[in-house]
């Protein structure tokens, strides 16, 4: 069995306090190394390209800090770590770093002090952590732990005391139901899994609240689905609550939110 991966849309997001950047992707022809940004609140118009990344890629993950956002990995297995100061409107993101290994098709969370990059694809499916400094400007990042499970094609989101990573693709090529949970500052050991989605499935997105956490969309294998399910912080046993739908049916999606996670989440 194999997976075809259908990116062909999905951009990574990163949130300075007064804008929003999306970087890289694939426009169904090309790997793409575009940085776009929009300032807060938006309500019209088009985005403006202000940069590119240090080369093109897609299937990344991000992070942030209040002051740099950090683009990491992607297709084509690169273990490139990007960074772009806020507010960032003109240049080449620097290339300042390096992941544990090549990966793509990853997740990522942040805590206030350390961002994590979590599982994704290489030659085989990964279950490693690694994780980085704020502010990071050089190195390569350290491998911290590892997920119960080697998955890809997952999602992450989280509160200011835990790291929450979702469903995926895991080591039988089936879609997990799988909530993994570490607590932070993760440094050593095995995340916990704590809990299942309402259902088994990858290509999926997430978002956070100050009190819960939301997972919206993604594959089940058969077909695309409209599922937002919710959890509240700090969830540690049970399954999540579907508690309504996107608008359509779809997968391979992108989520934000508007909180501000050092000063907001519980």
């Amino acid at each position: 069995m194999y997976i075809v991966d259908s990116n062909s849309t999905t951009q990574q997001y990163g949130l300075g306090s007064n804008h929003g950047y999306a970087c890289g992707g694939w426009d169904s022809y090309n790997w793409l190394s575009t940085i776009d940004r929009f300032q807060f609140p938006f309500d019209s118009g088009i985005a403006n390209q202000v940069g590119n990344l240090s080369g093109s890629r897609y299937a990344s993950s991000a992070n942030n800090s209040s002051t740099y956002g950090y683009v990491c990995g992607g297709g084509g297995s690169f273990s490139t770590i990007d960074r772009l100061q806020f507010p960032f409107d003109d240049g080449v993101a620097k290339h300042i770093g390096n992941l544990s290994e090549a990966k793509n098709r990853l997740c990522a969370n942040n805590s206030s002090t350390y961002g994590y990059v979590c599982g994704g694809d290489s030659s085989s499916l990964l279950s490693t952590i690694d994780r980085f400094q704020f502010p990071f400007d050089s190195g390569t990042v350290s491998k911290v732990g590892n997920l119960s499970g080697s998955r890809g094609w997952l999602s992450a989101n989280n509160s200011s005391t835990y790291g929450y990573v979702y469903g995926g693709i895991d080591s039988s090529y089936y879609p997990s139901s799988n909530i993994d949970r570490f607590q932070f500052p993760f440094d050593s050991g095995i995340a916990n899994q704590v809990g299942n989605l309402s259902g088994s499935r990858a290509f999926l997105s997430a978002n956070n609240s100050s009190i819960c956490g939301y997972i919206c969309g993604g594959w089940n294998r058969s077909d695309n689905l409209s599922i937002i399910d919710r959890f509240q912080f700090s969830f540690n046993s049970s399954a999540a609550s579907q508690v309504g739908n996107l608008s359509g049916s779809r997968s391979d999606l992108s989520a934000v939110d508007g909180v501000d996670f050092v000063t907001m989440f519980v």
